[in-house]
């Protein structure tokens, strides 16, 4: 190839590069108010991690004043959990 094509085929390359950034940008828009939803979740869940008083208080008031149905989700929480360890021991075989 000489300059010229090489000028040309440069040419070419950028502009296409030009116009899959636009595609990328208008297909990654729409998932932009998803993500910035699942970003406060995450910031919620950070919040609470940093200050675990407040999910400890709500468990207790929820066991204090509703024992029978915490009860009720504590074992369908023991439930799940077994299931997620379960499935994970046998998926990636740690134990």
């Amino acid at each position: 190839m000489n300059s010229v094509e090489l000028a040309r085929r440069r040419e070419q390359l950028v502009a296409r590069c030009a116009r899959e950034r636009q595609e990328f940008a208008r297909d990654a828009a729409v998932l932009e108010a998803p993500l910035a939803v699942a970003d406060r979740g995450m910031d919620f869940v950070r919040y609470l991690a940093a200050h675990p008083v407040i999910p400890a208080a709500t468990a207790a008031a929820f066991v204090l004043l509703r024992p029978a149905r915490a009860i009720r989700w504590m074992r369908r929480g023991w439930f799940f959990w077994r299931i997620y360890r379960n499935a994970r021991e046998m998926l990636l075989g740690d134990a």
